[in-house]
């Protein structure tokens, strides 16, 4: 297991590594067990039907991590994969990629997913030189709204019925920082 990054919570040991083929089976247990939570927020849950299917999404994420198009990370407590955690969306030229997260239930509220995101940022500013970090949640996910919020992260806007989802038009709010922004809230 490749750890790209590792922090304390509490008593407990996180790492954000590189995702692996033998994460596959417990990575699917958690979104079939938050399946109906997950579902409200993203629409990626209705494309990962089996283990056969998470396997093939490590696989591209993998690929496209090689090729420096992704950085795909698995959020690992206890040696147990209990989220992802990305940067997408990465432009080069602009120096600029957008995030996306999620986590197991049973490990919310414990300010895991927040540090995985500082020490994401830290990645993307400090080692991939970007100097721009977008996050779009859900105008009505609160809990995804608030990790970027609270990391000095400023809302940029509102994008009217963005995506159709759930037989409805959703809103996203879009949250950035700067390198400069992050700097001065981190010196």
């Amino acid at each position: 297991m490749f750890v790209l990054s590792s922090f304390q919570i509490g008593q407990q040991m996180i790492k954000l590594v590189f995702p692996e083929e033998k994460q596959a089976e417990e990575l699917f247990e958690i979104i079939e067990t938050d399946r109906k939570a997950l579902s409200e927020w993203m629409p990626w849950t209705k494309n990962v039907k089996s283990k056969k299917d998470e396997i093939e999404f490590i696989n591209y994420a993998r690929e496209k991590n090689a090729k420096y198009q992704l950085l795909e990370l698995a959020i690992i407590a206890g040696n147990q994969p209990i989220g992802m955690i990305d940067l997408h969306s990465i432009d080069r030229d602009d120096r600029r990629a957008e995030v996306g997260y999620w986590m197991f239930s049973k490990y919310q509220g414990k300010g895991i997913m927040t540090e995985s995101l500082k020490h994401l940022l830290s990645i993307a500013f400090d080692e991939l030189d970007l100097n721009k970090i977008i996050v779009m949640a859900d105008s009505k996910n609160e809990k995804s709204r608030a990790i970027p919020q609270r990391l000095g992260f400023r809302q940029e806007g509102t994008l009217k019925e963005e995506i159709f989802m759930n037989k409805q038009f959703r809103d996203l709010d879009v949250f950035a920082i700067t390198t400069s922004e992050y700097k001065i809230k981190n010196s």
